[in-house]
């Protein structure tokens, strides 16, 4: 089934998601945190113009601002980020704020996805820098151990590490962070980097 993230799980073509981020309008014009943080028997925090809430201690975080947006953090699967939306219209209605269900769920979109592969073996990381475009790409395995890329043609972060594991951030489609994962992977492959 395609979602709005291209899976309804959470892999595809060897690919992980590991977090989705993603918002909507709680159809209610301005809220007052405040007010809305103490009226809440969940587990919340409250910080200036924003509530923190999680169903539980495993589950993807709903942070409301003033505004009347919201934004779901820490899913693995569309499906969750849906699971979580409904939670938090119940959770919101519940104690009388005037939601709409339907606005929140129309206008629920991914803002990006945080994904994860590993190639196929180690990785000489000064060499991976050189392959991949010192225009492009940074390594400064004093501050971080890892490759930071940024390619040309798609707009995200590609960290690669020494072991193979590639992190992809910025992407909001499983199959943009594939075409990104296959792209590096080719020009590994023609450097001699990767077999």
């Amino acid at each position: 089934m395609d979602t709005p993230v291209g899976t309804d799980g959470n892999e595809f073509r060897g690919l992980q998601i590991v977090n989705i981020v993603a918002s909507g309008v709680l159809g209610t014009g301005e809220i007052d945190t405040d007010v809305l943080g103490a009226e809440l028997s969940v587990d919340r925090t409250v910080l200036p113009g924003r509530v923190y809430l999680k169903p539980d201690e495993h589950s993807p975080v709903s942070m409301v601002f003033r505004s009347g947006s919201y934004t779901i953090a820490g899913a693995s699967s569309w499906e969750s980020v849906l699971e979580v939306t409904r939670w938090l219209f119940t959770t919101l209605n519940d104690i009388g704020v005037e939601v709409s269900q339907e606005e929140m769920m129309d206008s629920v979109s991914v803002k990006y996805l945080v994904v994860t592969g590993g190639l196929s073996s180690e990785l000489n990381l000064a060499a991976v820098v050189v392959a991949l475009g010192m225009e492009n790409s940074e390594y400064e395995p004093e501050q971080f151990p890892a490759v930071i890329h940024r390619p040309d043609n798609i707009d995200c972060t590609v960290l690669l590490f020494s072991t193979g594991k590639v992190t992809i951030t910025g992407v909001q489609s499983v199959q943009k962070a594939y075409e990104v994962y296959a792209g590096i992977g080719e020009t590994l492959k023609e450097g001699v980097l990767l077999e």
